[in-house]
């Protein structure tokens, strides 16, 4: 049985930053405002409180509120300036160099491409990071657990990618980096890959997203149909 649908993982599969988002933002705002907290602590009221929005205990914008607040009366008010920060470095994405020439040649064989990921930012604005990078048009689907009120490992999140293809399970592979999530996607029915990650439960392992292309899942040529 050969697979029709391929989903990524975004950070750590589709791409990587150089600098990571909590860190970047933190060292922004000592340096700007100069809070009573170190670029330490910033972060790790900013990591605090991103992992209750990504749970949903908290909304996003309850998120930026708490986080000015907490750092005292320098960020009062400045919510809007906050994201924007957030944004910014979000944004900030390099692709994986082998992620270009493989989703190409799997889509010349017929493969629907999408990327699962969880993130306080919707589909539509990571769409928009790819879209800056050239890469697009190589998407077919993107699911993102803001949109979706649930996040991986959950299997429900990948169950909603195949719903969103027409696609099983069974016949879909989801690459990630996380053990964790590759084996919420295994629960789910997928075909699993552990792209420079470990787990007992995953049916490959590569060490380079090259290597995907190498894999005996895929169809040979214009098999399936798009």
């Amino acid at each position: 049985m050969r697979a029709e649908a391929l989903t990524l993982d975004g950070h750590g599969v589709v791409y990587h930053r150089e600098r990571e988002v909590p860190e970047a933002v933190a060292e922004h705002i000592v340096a700007e405002f100069s809070p009573s907290s170190s670029s330490d602590e910033v972060r790790s009221i900013y990591e605090s409180l991103q992992e209750e929005a990504f749970s949903e205990a908290i909304t996003y914008e309850e998120m930026l509120h708490r986080f000015c607040r907490r750092l005292g009366p320098r960020l009062a008010g400045k919510e809007e300036y906050v994201d924007s920060l957030i944004q910014r470095y979000s944004a900030a994405i390099v692709l994986d160099p082998d992620l270009k020439p493989v989703l190409a040649e799997l889509r010349r064989r017929g493969v629907v491409v999408g990327m699962i990921t969880n993130s306080i930012n919707r589909a539509g604005t990571k769409l928009g990071w790819l879209e800056k990078n050239g890469v697009a048009e190589l998407f077919d689907v993107i699911v993102s657990s803001v949109d979706e009120g649930c996040r991986k490992p959950d299997p429900e999140i990948y169950l909603r990618f195949g719903r969103r293809t027409g696609i099983p399970p069974s016949r879909t592979v989801f690459v990630g980096h996380d053990t964790r999530e590759v084996e919420g996607a295994k629960r789910a029915g997928m075909i699993t890959v552990c792209l420079r990650c470990d787990s007992s439960e995953t049916d490959y392992a590569i060490t380079r997203l090259k290597e995907l292309i190498e894999l005996p899942i895929w169809p040979k040529g214009k098999e399936v149909g798009r």
